[in-house]
């Protein structure tokens, strides 16, 4: 009888235990399926809405790939500089609107991209930097044939997926003179713990099934997403990292250790009491006084 009852309760607790196991694995099956395909989010509004009468709703390919985009030529008479603009996950290229207002006063030209499987660009899995960095070259090659642009003085700026994106995409693409990264992670392993907590209060134990089972859904080496190893890269060209000391989303401690990982020349800037995508909104004054000098510094005609 006692051999029974034992027998009994090991059965029930193997049950038990499969079932919590079939319960973690569709709830990882559900994150990463999120991760790879956000909400698609198309912009609800416009550079028309900042005040811009000159400027363009492009498209360009990457490969099979259609890429939305806006351009607005650099300012006329200033030296053809531009920037490519990186918005983040589940976000569209109206997100750095403000921004390319402001810079855009200072004479830059803008390039603001749907990145793939966001806005209006064409469906493919988000892979948070990986892919993305060939969505960055195909505008690089946009802008390579604006005769407005020069050549010479491209940036791109990013925030959060998308300065991740920025990080990978100046280590590999020499075009790109100079970086601002607002919010980026060290690596994607590094905050996917964090991310999925945010997502539905998910425990950090989740994390690596998830990545395993992005990898296993794109084919792709996800975990080889390390802006900490490709702002290493970067030098000699410049970069400036920007992070909001209150974000919950990817820690300020990320930016802190990107700065070490980097050569010079570089920049850190923090701003206090901001969360994420608030670093402009929270001092739009000190972001000029930060961002502009260090763009003309490096970018524009100072760096003659």
């Amino acid at each position: 009888m006692i051999a029974k009852i034992i027998l009994t309760v090991v059965v029930i607790v193997a049950l038990l235990g499969g079932i919590k196991a079939y319960f973690v694995v569709r709830a990882a099956q559900q994150l990463a399926h999120t991760l790879l395909y956000p909400q698609r989010i198309r912009p609800q509004q416009t550079p028309a809405d900042f005040g811009f009468a000159d400027w363009e709703d492009v498209r360009f390919e990457n490969g099979e790939l259609e890429l939305a985009g806006w351009f607005i030529p650099p300012v006329e008479g200033a030296d053809g500089a531009t920037l490519i603009l990186l918005h983040g996950w589940s976000a569209n290229r109206s997100e750095l609107l403000d921004q390319a207002q402001l810079l855009h006063r200072h004479g830059y030209g803008i390039l603001a991209i749907d990145l793939r499987g966001h806005g209006d660009s064409g469906a493919a899995a988000s892979t948070w930097g990986l892919a993305e960095v060939s969505d960055v070259q195909a505008g690089v090659d946009y802008l390579l044939t604006r005769p407005e642009v020069d050549p010479e003085r491209l940036g791109v700026v990013g925030h959060s997926m998308g300065a991740a994106t920025a990080i990978l995409a100046a280590a590999q693409i020499p075009r790109l003179k100079v970086v601002v990264a607002e919010s980026s992670y060290t690596a994607l392993t590094d905050n996917l713990a964090n991310i999925i907590n945010l997502l539905g209060g998910y425990p950090a134990y989740y994390a690596p099934l998830v990545l395993r089972l992005m990898e296993r859904d794109t084919g792709l080496s996800l975990g080889e997403i390390q802006p900490i190893a490709g702002v290493a890269r970067i030098s000699p060209r410049a970069v400036l990292l920007v992070q909001g000391e209150a974000d919950t989303v990817v820690n300020p401690g990320h930016a802190r250790r990107l700065f070490e990982a980097a050569a010079e020349p570089k920049q850190l800037y923090l701003v206090p009491g901001a969360g994420h995508g608030e670093v402009f909104s929270a001092d739009p004054a000190g972001f000029e006084q930060q961002v502009v000098p260090f763009l003309d510094r490096y970018l524009g005609q100072q760096a003659q």
